[in-house]
């Protein structure tokens, strides 16, 4: 950690590398950064993605697809409408960026300083990867929105890109970075997933492509189709895809560094796993959503205690005296997060395959989806549950529970083995319906689960025109959190 703690330090220091007024000599620290520091912006962008914390922007995706229940401010969980903000994804997010990328495109500032901290095509690589990714999450969140236009400093009022556009946009970009990454040269510094190695980033690029084909799926479900073409060239890209769990994606946070878990920011009384959780994983009829009907040992790291139920999901009191909790393995301020893992990957490839999107055969990649969720949990939380009986068993139960409804099956797994990652399990939901989740009883919306975030309050005020022609692109045309975003009609 300490390269982290450094890059940390460092990020200070990058915010006072540009003057807009020249004094010439007077006052001027000789000490000072003379240019950009572009590790730190990178790093900085990269932390703050991984650090959006509170009830908005990482409970609620969880409360949404009923991975948690509240028993006190139960509001989220009864779906009520407030207009969330989406400044922390422009700001020092994208904008960082982005700023690595304009940086990097220009040769002149090709100095010395800044090829030692990556090659350039390597930093605008990870950046334009790294950004795409972030533009999915902003889409899938809220529908049609600033894109094109969102990070031109002159512009107040961006229009509002399509969400179909900005995909485009996305799948484009995903290539173009992955294919400028050259892993005989120098990787970016500033880089805190992977350290640097861009072969670990050409995997994650393709990983993503099939990703974010998939969630296209209700527009484009033809193999030869859009979306399905999108995902074969991924797949059969030479770079490959994640498929070991060395790999994978993951946030590794350092509170000593100010880089803390953001669950460990959040008062963990007020959150309890729900039943209907509890009861899919130990394989119980009760609340459970799912086919599944067998014990599953995941259980074990996510819950705090795995012999208990959780906090039945959707009412305004509820009581967690008993209840089974998210588990330290995650929410703690050191233990990481993953970001991309080998068995989503391996679990899109099992949709890919049954919806005819690539020769692969759909059940060893399911198989294949399940074991490495285990796997990766012991790699990660230094727990024992994979390449066990009890492993062996679920396995094939839910191999046994896929014939005929594979597609179901899978998207239960996806459910399961994305925990606690809300977002991509609720974009998931929106696209497939599955697990068959019950909206909240006492809720306060017009009583159905959540489809999309509200556009922040200032868009109608400050940027009136395109706020509404962002309405249109939603079904119904109304700015409420059940009408449906592009892929999702």
């Amino acid at each position: 950690m300490k390269k982290l703690k450094y890059i940390i330090l460092s990020i200070t220091i990058a915010l006072s590398a540009c003057d807009t007024v020249d004094f010439g000599d007077t006052n001027a620290n000789l000490n000072e950064a003379s240019e950009i520091n572009a590790a730190s912006v990178m790093a900085g962008a990269m932390m703050r993605y991984a650090t959006r914390s509170g009830r908005e922007y990482l409970n609620r995706p969880t409360l949404n697809v009923q991975y948690q229940s509240q028993v006190t401010y139960t509001d989220e969980m009864q779906y009520n409408e407030v207009p969330q903000p989406w400044s922390s994804y422009y700001v020092q997010t994208l904008s960082n960026l982005q700023t690595i990328i304009d940086l990097n495109s220009d040769p002149a500032n090709h100095t010395v300083i800044l090829t030692s901290q990556g090659s350039p095509a390597n930093q605008i690589g990870v950046a334009m990867i790294m950004k795409s990714v972030i533009a999915k999450r902003i889409t899938d969140s809220f529908g049609d929105c600033p894109y094109s236009e969102a990070l031109d400093p002159s512009n107040i009022t961006p229009k509002y890109d399509s969400q179909e556009d900005i995909y485009d946009q996305i799948f484009a970009d995903i290539k173009a970075g992955r294919d400028m990454l050259n892993t005989a040269e120098l990787g970016p510094t500033g880089d805190i997933i992977y350290g640097g190695d861009v072969a670990k980033w050409k995997k994650f690029a393709n990983s993503f492509l099939l990703q974010a084909s998939l969630q296209l799926s209700k527009k484009y479900p033809a193999p030869g189709g859009k979306a399905a073409n999108v995902f074969t060239e991924a797949l059969g890209n030479a770079a490959g895809v994640i498929e070991d769990v060395s790999d994978e994606a993951w946030f590794s946070f350092d509170n000593a560094a100010g880089f803390p878990n953001p669950w460990n920011a959040n008062r963990r009384a007020d959150y309890f796993l729900t039943q209907e959780f509890t009861d899919a994983l130990k394989g119980n009829a009760g609340l459970n959503p799912t086919s599944n009907t067998t014990m599953d040992d995941r259980l074990t790291v996510y819950a705090d205690d795995a012999t208990k139920d959780g906090v039945p999901y959707g009412y305004v009191s509820g009581s967690g005296a008993g209840k089974s909790s998210m588990s330290t393995n995650f929410w703690d301020a050191e233990p990481s997060l993953p970001l991309l893992t080998a068995s989503y990957t391996y679990l899109n490839r099992a949709e890919g395959a049954q919806r005819g999107w690539s020769s692969e055969n759909a059940t060893t990649m399911l198989t294949s989806g399940i074991k490495k969720s285990y796997e990766s949990l012991d790699n990660q939380k230094g727990t024992s549950i994979s390449g066990t009986a009890n492993e062996t068993a679920y396995v094939n139960a839910r191999i046994a529970d896929a014939a005929g409804n594979m597609l179901k099956v899978i998207a239960e797994e996806k459910w399961v083995s994305l925990f606690p990652s809300g977002f991509d399990a609720w974009s998931e939901w929106r696209r497939t319906n599955i697990p068959t989740l019950n909206p909240a009883t006492d809720a306060i919306n017009d009583g159905n689960i959540p489809r999309r975030y509200n556009y922040p309050s200032d868009e109608n005020t400050l940027n009136g025109s395109n706020y509404t022609s962002g309405l249109s692109g939603l079904s119904p045309a109304t700015d409420n959190n059940t009408s449906k975003v592009w892929w999702d009609q």
